[in-house]
């Protein structure tokens, strides 16, 4: 065993012996199949000692320690020195792959365990940092050199397939650090003649719609996969329609510059989005012909370059969009290609110069809100009354979550008194649903693109992942466009758009004070990511508070801890109306719970119960549903709670568009939360529907209920048992509970009321 000597804070200075646990560790820095061979490899290798993997993804052997590898440096410095506290690193075994982005994690595992980093190549050959070792180094940087002398000078090297390529990659980035500056295009004469276009009457009608839709709109293009909707766009399957003549003649027309029509097409679009004037694309219409002949001689990569160096204004969007051109055309510029042909004339594009003049739309963001990810659907017609701008996180329908339920309820409400507009992320294509159009004169769709790697820049990880420049560009489109006079912003992590909605006075709905759930949950765990994020989020939240008008929260509690800034608290709801007492009686000894488990604390919730409370349980079955790709987040939240679903009795359901039919089955409602933030919405339902609910504190969190009248509260696992029990035994007293509750949210949790409360904050807020 490895002894470490540490010294007695409170003693005289004399030492103490501490035995540390050894462990083995497998840095998984390679690819897929060279990582999972590596963890077999050290399996083999002290087969006693506790095995722990640091990885980006978690490993799929269930028997091994998976310590997350995301973020900074010194953020997986950190974790891993957490995970590893008390013990000492017996062995690290770390993958050294060309071509692989894992050098941070390898000097990790250096710096961790520098006497025990052991070295494995493509072949599983290995070697230690030590003088035994030195031998073992050296062939093995022998075999790296031969390996790479053979890859870029042999026969069929990377030099004679790419000759000079590099150097003519260096000249194109070189050019595109010095290209110079010139003024814009001069318009048209009048005279000058003008594109063609061949299209029917039913195309032209569906055109002509997008110019009535869209202020200040150039022209519409053709695009397949708009679904009815209309997206932003630069290029189309054909060259511009119905464009505005005035425009056009001010633009200056087609560039002669260009090889190609689409090209041209693409570059008068862009310089109509630098003045202002948005291109939108359409489903639907038949592809024009080209718009022009007698283009000079080029193929697209070419065109592209020129469009570049002859369109992009803002010189850092520039730069970057040209590297990234060159890069690719580097990378497959073989002698006798296009590629190497185009690589070789880059230079000469990039230094006869681009545009000088300003943008009054932001290059950066309206490439973003043109790269296919925004879509526009029109919906019902505005009525000129006071416009609110509704930016969520996620979609408020299906409800398939209690956020969806009260944006929906409340939104469907304010639909008589104001003019509203949605802007949402999305999963998919899909066009938004007609409960949507029916209440908002406008949906813009934003797909999310996001990746498990959340770049580390000292915010949260959620709120990162919800960063957008195509959601900061339709912000900002829309808020140009509709001119609304409040922004509300539905769920934490959108608060960082409250500057992008200017000059809306912005309102921030705090579905749950993160920062607060983050401190229960770290009461409960002592794992590093939750220490960080608290951290992060209580920065970043307490910062958010103070650029809104408004914060509202789903109970007083919540509402008492905002700072900052004026808060008012605006309860979650019921649906009185929907959600009502059934005739028929319930399934005997049928128990509920209702929580999506892309919620954590949900799936805290039903681990509790079912690893404490189910087993002193008997005869009774449990019904569990736990929302959309419920799969998914069992293991995503996977390292912070195990849920052990296959048992007898329980049943598990996904997303249920109708959960009434639950409730009717249920003989009782559960919710065992641990930690809780917000409010629980089911809660109401449930009471709602008349069924008797048995609750933690954390389950009733911010609802204002009298425990034994409305509910029955519980506090440990054996409480909950003998109260499941004693209700299961005592249909009065189930029926008692059930006409306490239904009386208490028909007394307090009306939707109508909560969407009178907030039509008066809107107007409060508009008058601020």
């Amino acid at each position: 065993m490895c002894l470490a000597r540490s010294r007695d804070r409170q003693g005289a200075g004399l030492g103490r012996i501490i035995l540390k646990q050894k462990i083995k560790v497998a840095f998984a820095s390679g690819t897929d199949d060279l990582n999972a061979r590596l963890i077999a490899r050290m399996r083999e290798v002290f087969p006693d000692l506790p095995f722990y993997v640091v990885s980006d993804f978690r490993p799929a052997d269930d028997d091994v320690q998976w310590v997350r590898y995301q973020g900074s440096c010194l953020e997986n410095w950190a974790r891993c020195r957490r995970a590893f506290r008390g013990k000492s690193i017996r062995l690290a075994g770390v993958l050294l792959v060309p071509n692989v982005p894992f050098r941070r994690m390898r000097l990790l595992a250096l710096i961790l365990a520098p006497l025990y980093f052991l070295a494995v190549n493509e072949n599983l050959n290995d070697f230690m940092l030590r003088p035994g070792s030195l031998p073992a180094i050296v062939r093995h940087f022998a075999w790296r050199t031969r390996n790479f002398l053979r890859w870029h000078m042999g026969a069929d090297g990377m030099l004679a397939r790419r000759g000079w390529a590099d150097f003519l990659y260096a000249a194109a980035r070189l050019a595109g650090l010095v290209r110079l500056r010139h003024g814009r295009v001069k318009p048209l004469p009048e005279g000058a003649n003008l594109p063609r276009h061949r299209l029917d009457a039913d195309d032209v009608a569906t055109m002509e719609r997008a110019f009535q839709q869209v202020p200040e709109l150039f022209c519409a293009t053709v695009a397949a996969g708009a679904a009815n909707g209309l997206r932003y766009a630069l290029r189309g399957n054909g060259c511009c329609s119905l464009y505005d003549t005035a425009k056009f003649r001010a633009l200056g027309g087609l560039d002669p510059a260009y090889a190609t029509g689409e090209t041209a097409f693409l570059d008068l679009c862009y310089r109509a989005w630098q003045r202002g004037w948005p291109t939108v694309a359409v489903a639907g219409v038949a592809v024009p012909e080209a718009c022009r002949e007698g283009a000079p001689v080029g193929g697209e990569q070419l065109d592209h370059l020129r469009f570049l160096a002859r369109s992009v204004s803002d010189p850092k969007v520039f730069r970057h969009h040209w590297a990234q051109a060159v890069g690719r055309l580097h990378a497959g510029a073989r002698p006798g290609t296009e590629a190497r042909a185009a690589l070789r004339q880059a230079p000469a594009i990039a230094l006869r110069g681009g545009p000088w003049y300003p943008c009054r739309f932001p290059e950066d963001l309206f490439l973003a809100l043109t790269n296919g990810t925004v879509t526009v659907f029109p919906g019902k017609a505005a009525s000129g009354k006071p416009r609110v701008l509704v930016a969520s996180a996620y979609l408020p329908f299906p409800l398939s979550h209690g956020g969806a339920v009260r944006i929906h309820n409340l939104t469907t409400r304010a639909a008589a008194d104001w003019d509203q507009i949605l802007v949402a992320f999305t999963e998919t294509d899909a066009p938004p649903a007609a409960e949507l159009l029916d209440h908002f004169v406008e949906v813009l769709l934003v797909r999310r693109t996001g990746t498990h790697a959340a770049p580390s820049t000292g915010r949260p990880e959620v709120v990162e992942q919800f960063a957008s420049a195509s959601f900061r560009a339709a912000l900002r489109e829309t808020v140009r466009k509709w001119r609304p006079a409040i922004a509300q912003l539905e769920f934490t992590q959108m608060a960082q758009y409250a500057a992008d909605c200017a000059p809306a006075r912005a309102i921030l709905v705090e579905h749950d004070i993160t920062f607060d759930l983050y401190q229960q949950l770290r009461q409960t765990s002592d794992d590093w990511d939750l220490r960080h994020q608290l951290k992060l989020w209580r920065r970043f939240e307490t910062a958010a508070w103070r650029q809104m008008a408004c914060v509202v929260t789903m109970s007083e509690k919540d509402r008492d801890m905002v700072t900052g800034t004026h808060a008012v608290a605006l309860p979650n709801g019921v649906d009185l109306g929907r959600f009502r007492p059934a005739p028929q009686a319930p399934e005997p000894r049928r128990l509920l719970f209702v929580g999506s488990f892309s919620h954590l604390p949900n799936l805290m919730a039903v681990a509790f119960f079912l690893d404490q409370v189910w087993p002193r349980l008997r005869d009774t079955r449990l019904h569990i549903i736990a929302g959309a790709r419920h799969e998914y987040f069992l293991d995503y939240h996977g390292s912070q709670v195990k849920v052990r679903l296959n048992q007898p009795g329980v049943e598990v359901e996904g997303f249920v568009s109708d959960v009434r039919g639950a409730y009717e089955r249920a003989a009782i409602v559960l919710a065992p939360l641990v930690v809780s933030a917000g409010t629980n919405l089911k809660i109401l339902e449930a009471m709602a529907c008349g069924r008797p609910v048995v609750a933690t504190p954390a389950g009733v969190n911010g609802l204002d209920l009298v425990p034994g009248e409305d509910f029955i509260l519980v506090h440990t696992a054996g409480e909950m048992a003998a109260a499941i029990e004693k209700l299961l035994a005592s249909p009065a007293e189930c029926h008692r509970l059930a006409a306490a509750g239904r009386r208490r949210v028909e007394d307090r949790y009306g939707w109508d009321e909560i969407a009178r409360r907030q039509t008066e904050l809107y107007r409060e807020v508009m008058a601020g």
